[in-house]
């Protein structure tokens, strides 16, 4: 089972809302093709460090001399942490553009979160039967810990 956190912009229409599910842990596309990860999501903060890192150990390469077994290895790391990251990152930069994290949701696949999710959401609109502004998301309250809400903070 994954774990998929759904993020819900508030000020979307209420016919159509806004939401993303984003996968919890590590990010296969982003291990191997970190750069193009990074500009596909854009990720403008994150494609920027990781060029900077990238002249860094370019450049601690060619002044120390390392040999390419050392230079290749330092690369394989980077990528990892780029791939552990980036669904963290994704997390914060949605955050950033006015998302709120609404829940948590386990499923095999990104579709059975989905139908989870929804069906989930109308079965309880259509035992409310109230205004249509019932359609609102709650979201998860602030976190004090990360710069996302998670469900599993202290109170």
């Amino acid at each position: 089972m994954r774990l998929y956190t759904v993020h819900h912009r508030p000020d979307s229409d209420a016919l159509d809302p806004d939401v993303v599910f984003v996968k919890e842990g590590f990010c296969w596309p982003a291990l191997f093709v970190p750069l193009l990860w990074l500009i596909y999501r854009k990720q403008v903060w994150g494609l920027l460090a990781y060029l900077a890192v990238t002249a860094i150990l370019s450049g601690a390469t060619l002044i120390l001399g390392l040999d390419t077994i050392t230079t290749m290895l330092l690369s394989v790391v980077l990528s990892l942490y780029v791939a552990a990251q980036a669904n963290d990152w994704r997390r914060w930069r949605l955050g950033a553009q006015g998302y709120e994290l609404v829940t948590v949701v386990a499923a095999n696949n990104i579709h059975r979160a989905e139908e989870i999710f929804f069906r989930g959401r109308w079965q309880d609109q259509s035992n409310r039967r109230a205004e249509p502004s019932a359609q609102k998301f709650t979201p998860l309250p602030t976190s004090r810990l990360t710069p996302f809400a998670t469900p599993f903070d202290p109170a």
